[in-house]
């Protein structure tokens, strides 16, 4: 059994009318145009019009729908269908060295992207906003210092005396700490 045998297997209670059909064939409701399991008419599908298809085709499993024509390789299925058992997969395919160029499945980095796990901008980095965030910083922390600094220093209330030397002379002002 191949490892997309294995994950059919896992997601069939997911696919509706799902059946084996013989050698490398299942037969299943297709989920873009046959999810809800009604037809055309507002009538149930039976199994036998299921309309969905995995095959095998040179060592890769894909998918066709044979009324709606949505055609795709199966991890392609899977991420559309079941984004979990497809991170799972394509985990399990790169442990096996079988993902990224040259193969027909992502690596698990483009992967979690692709399903929006790891959505993020790239930062852009500005020699003069940074060197200004810096400085603007670095005043920050001066101001704060000097701050805790006064703060550690003991109140004094500051007197004033006024002294008289002559007759003759102004009062001379002088402060007491």
């Amino acid at each position: 059994m191949n490892l997309e045998q294995s994950f059919i297997n896992k997601t069939t209670g997911g696919l509706l009318h799902y059946h084996f059909k013989g050698g490398e064939t299942h037969q299943l409701c297709c989920p873009y145009c046959q999810s809800d399991g009604i037809n055309s008419k507002g009538k149930k599908i039976n199994p036998s019009g299921a309309k969905g298809y995995f095959y095998l085709e040179k060592d890769a499993t894909n998918f066709i729908c044979h009324k709606c024509g949505a055609r795709m390789q199966f991890h392609n299925l899977l991420k559309d269908n079941f984004p979990t058992k497809f991170i799972d997969h394509v985990r399990e395919r790169e442990h096996m060295g079988t993902t990224g160029k040259g193969h027909n499945c992502p690596t698990l980095a483009n992967a979690l992207e692709s399903i929006r796990y790891l959505n993020f901008e790239k930062p852009v980095f500005n020699k003069n906003e940074t060197m200004t965030a810096l400085a603007l910083l670095q005043k920050n922390h001066q101001m704060l210092l000097k701050k805790k600094n006064m703060a550690n220093q003991p109140k004094f209330k500051k007197y004033h005396r006024c002294v008289r030397l002559n007759n003759n002379q102004d009062a001379k002002h002088t402060s007491i700490a």
